[in-house]
């Protein structure tokens, strides 16, 4: 694989702080082939230099083992030399660069302006699976990954699902990967209109009057159309057709108060904090519309859902609700969140004014928000 090179990186962190790193594993592949992997303990900058006993638990970092090493700032260099000038890869690479740009801010270091790509993004778009987390998607692909939330081996395992997507493509650079959308049984089908951009792969596609099913919608004759086409009925027949529809087949809205349609995903940024995420939304939003909503997270490269399943991997909670606990807002999507998250899965909860703050960051400083316990694990 002439031409594939790239750095894959993972970042573990000592609390909720998105700079507070404690750990980086590397592997860099160059020419489709590994030529190094790397990894490194460190104290977390000043300011978030303490440990949360839920990062503790997800991977084994206390404050005792990294005590003798190096401060953040101080291992920075050795881990920027061996990923040089290569374009880097992460599992979730919103996570990753924003911890780094934070953890380099809070240093006083300069951050580096690497070209992110996304593992977890690129899978989804190629891949069918109950699951886009990183233990998943390597065993999917038969890579041998026993050692997950190590900055070391999470790091080897995304470069390893990186090279398996493109052999399985036929393509010898991430570029080409990324320009690639994956059909059925992950077969490339055509390129996406721009390098990272995100088309929806649709079976049975044959022209433009197609028609999407929202993910995890139920089959009752209900169908979500394009931007600017008319719904269609049961029977396939748009308004204005030769055969007249009853009230019957006319399809209905879902949420009752507007017709929704699902937008094309146009965001092509990784260090967006939204950017490859799953997103769900329950009850209304002050400053937006559910459409809105939808269109704005899809600018950034996040694909709005209807319901919460096994793929969701964040909530956003309207109403005039306040925190992060699912279990303390009343609709069937929160308590479906919050079943999930008490069965391992890793959901991100926001009300409206930590989502309006992660709408507006600006990709080239980290999020601004803060989160919660259970924040998001799609790595």
């Amino acid at each position: 694989m002439a031409g594939l090179s790239f750095a894959a990186i993972d970042v573990e962190t000592a609390n909720s702080a998105r700079g507070s790193i404690c750990a980086v594993g590397v592997t860099v592949v160059e020419n489709g082939e590994w030529t190094a992997s790397r990894s490194w303990l460190c104290r977390p900058p000043a300011g978030v230099d303490f440990f949360n006993w839920h990062n503790i638990r997800v991977h084994g970092i206390t404050a005792a083992r990294v005590a003798d090493e190096p401060v953040f700032a101080d291992r920075w260099p050795e881990v920027a030399r061996l990923v040089g000038d290569l374009p880097v890869v992460a599992h979730n690479a919103g996570f990753d660069s924003g911890a780094i740009r934070e953890a380099c801010g809070r240093s006083g270091i300069e951050a580096p302006e690497w070209a992110f790509s996304c593992s977890l993004a690129l899978s989804r778009r190629h891949l069918e699976l109950d699951s886009y987390r990183l233990p998943n998607v390597a065993a999917a692909l038969g890579i041998d990954f026993t050692d997950h939330h190590d900055a070391g081996a999470d790091a080897a395992a995304a470069a390893g699902i990186v090279v398996a997507l493109a052999a399985r493509a036929g393509v010898d650079s991430l570029a080409d990967l990324e320009r690639m959308v994956a059909g059925p049984a992950g077969r490339a089908r055509r390129p996406a209109r721009a390098a990272g951009s995100i088309q929806r792969a649709v079976p049975g596609d044959s022209g433009p009057s197609r028609t999407v099913r929202a993910a995890g919608a139920p089959d009752r004759g209900e169908t979500w159309t394009r931007r600017g086409e008319a719904p269609m009925s049961r029977t396939g027949h748009q308004p204005g057709g030769s055969e007249r529809r009853s009230d019957t087949t006319q399809r209905r809205s879902w949420f009752g108060r507007e017709e929704l349609v699902i937008p094309e995903v146009t965001g092509t940024d990784p260090t967006h904090p939204l950017y490859g995420d799953i997103v769900v939304f329950t009850g209304d939003l002050a400053a937006l519309t559910r459409q809105q909503a939808w269109d704005a997270i899809a600018a950034h490269g996040a694909t709005p859902a209807r319901n919460v399943t096994k793929r969701t991997t964040r909530l956003v909670i309207g109403d005039g609700f306040r925190g992060a606990d699912p279990t303390a807002f009343t609709t069937t999507k929160a308590l479906r969140v919050a079943e999930l998250r008490a069965r391992g899965q890793r959901i991100e909860v926001m009300d409206e004014r930590m989502f309006i703050a992660c709408l507006a960051a600006n990709p080239g400083s980290p999020a601004r928000v803060e989160a919660s316990p259970g924040h998001v694990d799609l790595v």
